[in-house]
């Protein structure tokens, strides 16, 4: 590396970033898991199935696939945080707080609800996980594209990614706005929670607001063009037009409601996966070479991590809390319903998970520059 990359340092960025391919895993793939896919299925379930058709069918097929796809996306920043920085979790403020920090209070609050009898309050983490499951949501698609434009040499201005940012929010405000239209009564496995009753015009006014924020992201991106004849590129318009199809309620369709979490783990997957097959690639290369003794270590990493996502991912969604509420916990089921440590787990690990991401998908990660 030349003497002036080294002294600045986004020279150095574009320099590392010019030498690895344009793409994460292959153009193709990227494109369908980062949300070309669920793009297809949304126009597919548009033309042709009704919109009050039969949702039992999607959804138990929803629900066996997130043993292949949900549950491991969550597993998976479990390992992130609490294997790969583990030795940073007592050292670092940011990762103490995410790792140790944030679930104890998450934890702390619901237990006390228990042991309060109070579904009530219990019910209110319902609300704090939709809050920030939506905030997840947006942050990624933030980040998808702006790692995938970076692939491609495309570099966002401050005032780009405000604008960016300001639009993605409004489009999560939408979402929760949209949702929270007038007060009702939903049950999460077993425990009732309360939506708002937000006023109707609150959600004209940010229909107004993503309209006028996209418009400045399409004019500040068109003259980018103008100017440098660079765009984001297919995958990065991929993810951004996919977060409007999962949140505009104008599109809402009741057959591909269900798919949504299914196409966002997925996303999280590309990226995750993209991240440990580098890593490991690296791990084995230096461990032995380019032959058949690094092809065994790179094997050997990489089932040993789908093997700690995949059993993770069961445990933690389905057997423990399975076994916990059928054959070890006692306590007043007219009170909590049937499913008390079900609802725990799912509604601690989703609202953690926000905590987790917002320390690991970070750009000063060392090991993501390294290896995304």
């Amino acid at each position: 590396m030349n003497q002036a990359a080294r002294a600045i340092p986004q020279a150095t960025t574009i320099e590392a970033t010019a030498a690895k391919p344009r793409w994460l895993l292959s153009p193709g793939v990227d494109v369908m898991m980062i949300g070309g896919a669920s793009l297809l299925l949304f126009l597919f379930a548009y033309v042709f199935i009704d919109k009050n058709a039969n949702t039992t069918q999607i959804s138990w097929t929803m629900f066996y696939l997130a043993f292949a796809v949900n549950n491991p996306h969550f597993a998976a920043s479990y390992v992130l945080l609490y294997q790969d920085k583990r030795h940073e979790l007592f050292k670092h403020p940011r990762f103490f707080w995410a790792g140790v920090v944030a679930p104890l209070l998450i934890l702390g609050y619901m237990g006390a609800c228990i042991v309060a009898r109070s579904p009530q309050y219990l019910s209110y983490a319902v609300n704090v996980m939709y809050f920030t499951v939506g905030w997840h949501y947006i942050k990624q698609i933030y980040g998808t594209v702006v790692v995938t434009a970076a692939r491609r040499g495309c570099y966002f201005t401050k005032t780009e990614s405000l604008w960016l940012k300001t639009n993605l929010f409004f489009v999560w405000f939408m979402s929760f706005i949209g949702g929270n239209l007038s007060i009702r009564e939903i049950l999460h496995y077993g425990i009732g929670y309360h939506t708002f009753a937000v006023p109707p015009e609150v959600l004209t006014a940010n229909y107004v607001l993503v309209g006028v924020s996209l418009a400045g992201v399409a004019w500040l991106f068109g003259r980018k063009w103008l100017q440098t004849g660079k765009l984001p590129g297919w995958p990065a318009a991929c993810s951004f037009v996919a977060i409007y199809v999962w949140y505009l309620p104008g599109l809402y369709h009741a057959l591909f409601w269900f798919t949504i979490p299914f196409f966002h783990s997925l996303q999280y997957l590309l990226f995750v996966t993209t991240l440990k097959k580098n890593e490991f690639a690296a791990k084995a290369a230096q461990g032995g070479g380019d032959g058949a003794k690094a092809r065994r270590l790179f094997a050997t990493q990489a089932v040993k991590f789908v093997a700690i996502v995949a059993a993770f991912g069961f445990l933690a969604f389905d057997g423990l809390p399975y076994f916990l509420d059928t054959y070890v916990l006692t306590y007043d089921k007219q009170v909590f319903g049937p499913q008390l440590a079900m609802f725990v787990f799912i509604t601690f690990i989703n609202i953690h998970h926000y905590f987790i991401d917002n320390v690991i998908w970070r750009h000063d990660n060392p090991a993501l520059k390294a290896y995304l």
